[in-house]
């Protein structure tokens, strides 16, 4: 099976915040299964602030504001998919909200960064309903909170 490998950034991280290689391999081969991967593809997952958060989003998107996740698909790189940057903070806060850990908090971040870079959208209600289901079926074979 083709494999889906990534290159992991955490600087921002101190110790027990951190995201232990094992489960975020194990993330990347549950999206990798349920794509049906075709070739070797990697992707470069950052832990980033909130200020570069919110300010890539106001230049990427329009939105002046702190969001938990944001995708750049690579165009270049063959066998890249892309980037995706999660906002630790803002994953600690909507953890807190929904009751879990901060750490299953980002790896649901880091699944639906992937379907993002597969191509999947939830921005009109059709789209948000397909790439729900699929993250959905995904999150729940990996054992990690699935709530919308």
């Amino acid at each position: 099976m083709p494999r889906l490998a990534a290159e992991l950034n955490q600087s921002l991280l101190r110790g027990g915040q951190r995201l232990p290689r094992r489960e975020v391999a194990r993330a990347l081969l549950g999206v990798a299964q349920a794509m049906r991967l075709r070739r070797d593809r990697t992707v470069s997952v950052a832990f980033v602030s909130e200020a570069e958060i919110r300010r890539l989003n106001k230049a990427y998107r329009g939105k002046d504001k702190v969001t938990d996740v944001l995708s750049f698909e690579e165009e270049k790189m063959e066998d890249s998919l892309g980037e995706i940057l999660i906002c630790y903070p803002q994953a600690r806060r909507q953890a807190r909200e929904m009751g879990h850990s901060v750490r299953q908090e980002a790896l649901f971040l880091l699944v639906h960064g992937l379907l993002h870079l597969f191509g999947f959208d939830h921005e009109r209600p059709m789209d948000a309903t397909r790439m729900f289901a699929r993250q959905t079926r995904i999150l729940d074979a990996l054992g990690i909170d699935s709530r919308l």
